[in-house]
């Protein structure tokens, strides 16, 4: 059977970067974000990240985010944030940081501060420091990292803070902790979802933080659909305030179109619908042989399939057993 084609994986961080860039800084990287004057506001350049990136490193499964910021030391001097979220751990991570820096010194001449945020589960895994030398000449950079597994233990400050990345800290935290446990799972996303109500933003920001952390810790498509009608049934009562009208009806569409499948065509299509409407809300469209691949499968398949994509980075990894 022809193995699916490998689809480029766009991660919730990029958006959550591009959201909530501040409040990310403030968390993670507090000194240098009292060092930065936001008021006049962040530029991001990703485009020019992408002008610099080494062509063998495109299309990795990571998430480089460029922002340019004004220092509030009152001179017109501009430096470039490099942001990245590493999922996996690598030997290449210090590698990588050290040449984005070096590159982007190189096109702009300007300061570069890169930051590593590590979202992987290997505790042990912290780089944190480039370093080449031979012959007594020596080339190095130490860059700032924060690893978001050592928030476990600072899960009440998390519980307790207004800051919308605090919440996508936590969400990341039960993707973490329940790879194996999808119904342990669902609970968290239920309890991450109704932390939302707590937070002073405004409807527009709750709604942009819903998606992320509903796109963030992704369910089996069984239980999905729990979690929407459940969502949908709060909905109606007015308690969820933070989903717009327009998922509102996304959801009660989504939920009446696999009902109606389950009906008309048996509940194993129902299922490969679901499963399939996951998989693409993750990767994106699915070509034919993908499609054919999940029509041909069994139902035990199918809801196996469903657990593996709740942690997989690449649509290869959910039809292939660890």
């Amino acid at each position: 059977m022809a193995k699916p084609e490998q689809t480029d994986f766009d991660s919730p961080w990029k958006d959550a970067l591009e959201h909530f860039f501040p409040a990310a800084m403030q968390l993670y990287f507090p000194q240098a974000h009292a060092h930065i004057d936001w008021r006049r506001g962040v530029e991001f350049l990703d485009k020019e990240l992408q002008r610099v990136t080494p062509r063998a490193a495109r299309g990795r499964r990571t998430v480089d985010k460029l922002a340019k910021v004004y220092l509030n030391d009152g001179h017109e001097v501009w430096v470039l944030v490099h942001v990245e979220v590493q999922g996996q751990p690598e030997e290449a991570f210090p590698d990588r940081m050290y040449e984005y820096n070096y590159r982007l010194y190189d096109r702009y001449a300007r300061p570069v501060a890169s930051f590593g945020i590590l979202a992987d589960a290997k505790r042990g895994w912290r780089p944190s420091r480039y370093r080449r030398e031979v012959l007594g000449c020596e080339v190095s950079l130490r860059f700032p990292v924060v690893k978001l597994l050592d928030y476990r233990e600072r899960r009440e400050e998390l519980e307790e803070s207004d800051n919308p990345i605090a919440v996508l800290t936590l969400a990341q935290l039960i993707v973490l902790e329940t790879a194996k446990d999808p119904h342990r799972r669902l609970s968290g996303k239920r309890y991450a979802v109704r932390r939302l109500r707590d937070l002073g933003l405004s409807q527009e920001q709750r709604e942009e933080l819903f998606r992320l952390v509903d796109w963030l810790v992704a369910l089996p498509a069984e239980l999905q659909l729990s979690f929407d009608e459940e969502l949908e049934r709060e909905a109606k009562e007015g308690t969820v305030p933070y989903v717009s009208s327009f998922e509102r009806r996304a959801i009660a569409r989504g939920r009446q179109e696999g009902l109606e499948q389950g009906l008309e065509k048996g509940l194993q299509e129902g299922r490969m619908a679901l499963l399939t409407a996951q998989l693409e809300a993750k990767f994106g469209p699915l070509d034919e042989a993908t499609r054919q691949h999940l029509a041909e499968a069994d139902p035990e398949t199918l809801v196996a399939w469903g657990v593996r994509a709740m942690t997989a980075e690449r649509l290869e990894d959910v039809f292939t057993a660890a």
